[in-house]
């Protein structure tokens, strides 16, 4: 590869090379992303590594963090550590110098893009159901969703936010909890979301909306982003627009 970012020199992008060369050779294997789309990807990598000092090896957790907010529009902060501490957590062989409540590995911010920029809606439920069930119990119980509720309306009477509330989470709970058990099972929140997956981010938003991901493949040199065949881009509204839908709804069959 010859020198990738005009921004570094020769010595600096040769340095790029001598790093990443290998990574981005196992990386290629089972990429959705193209060789260069891929380089870029790792190239954005490596500069945020750059930022942390002449001997640091990984982009932080702080970094991530920011980037969530800043640039991907996460603005739950429960969700967007959730989101974090994930990919911080990502299975594979580390250096005994890595620590994950501190670094973000390069092959986990290339499989959070990988989430991020797929069409394979298996694969964002997989992602979405992980983040919203952080106990690993593969289910969601009444308390858990009460709190995903919690957040989606905001109103200057409290007996009717409280009363918004209830419904949206009986209402949940009618359209995920198929066997009636009181839990939404993963396997129930992936049947409804297959027939319905603008329900995807139901619990609250765990992708960039569609405008940031259009700036990130613009930053990240990934132009399949924009060729939508064969699959739609699976993405839903705002909190904010679906708590002032919901409550235009009620309105309306009140």
């Amino acid at each position: 590869m010859k020198d990738l970012d005009a921004s570094l020199d020769t010595l600096e992008n040769a340095r790029f090379n001598y790093l990443y060369a290998k990574a981005i050779t196992k990386l290629r294997k089972d990429s959705i992303f193209t060789d260069n789309e891929l380089v870029s990807i790792v190239m954005l990598y490596h500069k945020f590594v750059l930022v942390n000092g002449p001997r640091a090896k990984y982009m932080t957790v702080a970094q991530l963090t920011m980037l969530m907010e800043l640039m991907f529009e996460i603005m739950d902060r429960e969700l967007s550590a959730s989101i974090v501490s994930r990919i911080a957590h990502t299975p594979g062989s580390r250096s005994s110098d890595f620590i994950p409540e501190k670094h973000i590995h390069l092959e986990s911010f290339v499989r959070l893009l990988t989430v991020y920029f797929t069409k394979d809606l298996q694969m964002k439920m997989e992602f979405a159901f992980s983040i919203y069930d952080k106990s690993d119990s593969r289910q969601l119980n009444g308390k858990e969703v009460g709190i995903f509720v919690g957040k989606f309306f905001e109103t200057e009477d409290e007996d009717e936010t409280a009363e918004l509330r209830m419904d949206m989470k009986e209402m949940l709970f009618m359209k995920f909890d198929l066997d009636k058990d009181t839990n939404i099972g993963v396997e129930e929140y992936y049947t409804v979301v297959r027939r319905q997956p603008m329900l995807l981010e139901c619990f609250g938003r765990v992708f960039p909306p569609n405008p940031q991901m259009d700036v990130l493949a613009l930053c990240t040199n990934v132009m399949s982003w924009f060729d939508d065949s064969p699959n739609p881009r699976i993405m839903t509204k705002s909190d904010t627009e679906k708590a002032l839908s919901y409550q235009e709804a009620r309105k309306t069959n009140s």
